[in-house]
């Protein structure tokens, strides 16, 4: 028979604790991670407290420090793997020329936002976050890593003659990114009916076709 006030097959937090206590320490790392990328997307970074984090992952607050130093360490562990998560587009391009990587890479953004994906919710809530949360210099020198990815696939471009020689990639690179950001707050605003998919795709084919090399035949004869 079961107990007034618990539902039968459901464990209780008893149960819950123990068996949270058995998992090893990279699964219980992991899950203090992807925990905190949740809370952060729900409560932002100030509001998600070593408290929170512990109790959402079922175990006690000085639990948390058998795996991290303190409760920075812990979110900036968190900003490495949404970092990393939302540059899986750079990573997974690799073939093709160079304006098509580009034109690839800004499709699959276009099909992160469209999932519903937290991470963006997340992002943001890093970016906000107060100075006193010791995270803005991680986040600024990631973000210029994405930037200098593009820049490189810029350069092949270049190098190869389908982009147009003496255009500064730096600047080419934060054109995509603006592009992409431009979908991400419109997504956080609930206004992605108005910044809908065909004007964010012809604003990609903008930037590439203002930075595409013209071809043999577009090229005007010299008299």
């Amino acid at each position: 028979m079961a107990t007034a006030g618990k539902k039968t097959g459901q464990p209780d937090d008893k149960a819950r604790k123990r068996s949270a206590s058995r998992m090893r320490s990279p699964e219980r790392r992991e899950q203090i991670v992807e925990t905190t990328l949740a809370l952060v997307a729900k409560y932002g970074v100030p509001g998600t407290t070593l408290t929170r984090i512990a109790s959402a992952v079922g175990v006690t607050t000085p639990a948390l420090y058998a795996h991290f130093a303190n409760r920075r360490e812990i979110l900036l562990e968190a900003l490495e793997v949404l970092i990393r998560r939302r540059s899986t587009a750079h990573h997974l391009v690799t073939e093709g020329a160079p304006l098509e990587r580009l034109r690839e890479i800004g499709h699959r953004h276009s099909e992160l936002v469209a999932s519903d994906d937290t991470s963006v919710l997340a992002l943001f809530e890093f970016i906000a976050a107060g100075p006193e949360e010791g995270l803005r210099e991680t986040l600024g020198e990631r973000h210029l890593g994405l930037l200098d990815e593009l820049a490189r696939i810029v350069e092949e471009g270049q190098e190869d003659g389908t982009i147009i020689r003496g255009l500064d990639p730096q600047q080419i690179a934060w054109m995509m990114v603006s592009r992409a950001w431009t979908e991400d707050i419109a997504a956080l605003m609930g206004i992605s009916h108005a910044w809908n998919q065909e004007r964010s795709n012809q604003m990609l084919e903008l930037i590439l076709d203002s930075i595409a090399a013209p071809t043999r035949e577009e090229t005007p004869p010299t008299e």
